[in-house]
């Protein structure tokens, strides 16, 4: 869907956007008729939009807007800056509706995440395409796997991660969790990229810059 065919449905001034085009009468028109006939997501889903400006997460994290069907998160994707456009220490989240794209979340406490670590921006012309790709992917259900909790786009000076977020980092689960990492592998078309499952517990409690690795693939 053409991005100048319908109203975001929300906004924020804390989310920077990209500029817009203004509707004229007839596309306005169209907008209204297409609205009628909607395709529903599977779940209900969040943008969450992360930047630092003080020591305090939650006053850094601001929920943006929530969408159910495929039209409504086109309208918000298409209106928003792409990654690489980001200023440093700033990240996207989409999530599951409910869901809090932290560590301490119900949701998340027992689980992981895959992580794929690409160089600062820069250096790295693929990660818009990286995100739009693993996002599509997880809104639109192809991992076979209700374990799926969300994504994140975290851009930082040294380099960009984007990482996959699912429910069970158990050792017991390490099928599923093998089975998710190859579809995201197989989603990007980066077979030779490593990419690395952390549990979110490691992650919290970790001594230095690195965590420990469950599974690489």
């Amino acid at each position: 869907m053409n991005m100048a065919e319908v109203e975001v449905v929300h906004s924020s001034d804390e989310l920077p956007k990209a500029e817009n085009k203004q509707l004229n009468e007839t596309e306005e028109a169209v907008a209204m008729l297409r609205s009628v006939d909607k395709h529903y997501l599977a779940n209900k889903w969040t943008l969450w939009f992360y930047e630092k400006k003080s020591n305090v997460w939650e006053e850094d994290i601001h929920e943006i807007s929530s969408f159910d069907t495929v039209e409504d998160f086109w309208c918000l994707f298409n209106h928003i800056k792409r990654p690489s456009q980001l200023s440093w220490h700033s990240q996207y989240s989409y999530f599951k509706y409910g869901i809090k794209p932290n560590w301490d979340d119900e949701k998340n406490s027992a689980g992981g995440r895959w992580l794929l670590q690409l160089p600062p921006l820069k250096k790295c012309t693929r990660v818009d395409e990286y995100w739009k790709q693993i996002i599509m992917s997880i809104i639109g259900e192809v991992y076979e796997s209700s374990e799926i909790n969300g994504a994140i786009v975290s851009v930082r000076n040294l380099g960009t991660k984007i990482s996959v977020w699912t429910s069970n980092a158990s050792k017991k689960n390490a099928n599923n969790i093998m089975a998710i990492g190859m579809k995201i592998k197989e989603v990007l078309g980066a077979q030779r990229t490593i990419l690395y499952y952390e549990a979110h517990t490691d992650t919290a409690n970790k001594r230095g810059s690195h965590s420990k690795k469950l599974f690489m693939i």
